[in-house]
């Protein structure tokens, strides 16, 4: 999709494979991109020349990330993330579901676990959106706010066909929102709203998945299916489409509490929303 604008092919990939994991080694590209180390190795230094990404030691190895003083960073990011959503689902994949040894696996278990947990306790919500885009914009699309509300949580498992045992959460969201002053026909007071989310465990993928059941049980609006990041984060394996925008999702993990970040980039969006359960 970019080799044309890149140069090669693994300048890309490296590229690709930064904008949906954060980080890199060279040794992990090598491995998972099934292609030789030298041409990967001549990629990054290639790229770390450039100002494009740094890199830094962690023990013996050399991590490398996106330098986010690059100064077209956000446009990178954006290109990168249009090229992902035009992948064909075979190559999503191999930046996606990266393969981990048998301790990996455990430890991501039991993030999932504890998220999961951790979900099924939830009886509040506060969130915040945030626009990045100019303030005339902002006034426009009337994405900055911020709301409470009280979320009842109900639990129900489903038995498939195969044996497996799904298992599901409800989120029913009842609260008020205020829109940012800038919006004068709403500025004289609160907004109430309603909310029906529905989270999936699947154990034996590793993964955790959040509809919107706006239109109902029957009906539900697919919105993201999470994967293991690193210790404590989740992030969405796909971008979720609609209306021409971009969402991606990230879920960062507490005792405390769950953070729901939702970033949204289209031709008039440059969104941010942070929903914080506990």
């Amino acid at each position: 999709m970019l080799e044309a604008l890149c140069g090669n092919k693994n300048v890309e990939r490296v590229l690709l494979f930064l904008f949906v994991h954060g980080s890199c080694y060279g040794a992990k590209l090598q491995k998972v991109l099934k292609c030789p180390l030298t041409p990967i190795q001549k990629a990054l230094l290639r790229l770390e020349k450039g100002g494009l990404i740094t890199s830094y030691h962690e023990g013996k190895t050399r991590l490398y990330e996106f330098n986010p003083a690059y100064p077209l960073i956000s446009e990178l990011e954006l290109l990168l993330k249009k090229s992902y959503t035009l992948l064909s689902p075979q190559e999503k994949k191999l930046y996606s579901f990266v393969q981990k040894d048998s301790s990996e696996r455990t430890k991501h278990a039991e993030l999932l676990h504890a998220v999961w947990r951790r979900l099924s306790e939830v009886k509040k919500l506060t969130f915040q959106a945030r626009t990045k885009s100019s303030k005339r914009e902002a006034t426009i699309t009337g994405w900055e706010g911020k709301g409470t509300a009280d979320v009842v949580v109900t639990k129900t498992k489903n038995l498939e066909d195969n044996g497996r045992m799904e298992k599901f959460l409800v989120f029913t969201e009842k609260g008020t929102r205020t829109l940012n002053e800038n919006r004068t026909k709403e500025k004289e007071g609160k907004i109430g709203f309603s909310n029906v989310l529905r989270w999936a465990f699947d154990e034996k993928k590793q993964m955790i998945s959040l509809e919107h059941l706006r239109r109902g049980h029957e009906h539900p609006v697919f919105l993201f299916h999470f994967a293991v990041r690193d210790e404590r984060t989740l992030s969405s394996i796909d971008a979720h489409l609609c209306d021409g925008d971009s969402y991606f999702g990230e879920i960062l993990y507490d005792e405390r509490a769950i953070r729901l970040h939702i970033r949204v980039i289209g031709a008039k969006k440059n969104e941010e929303i942070d929903y914080y359960y506990s």
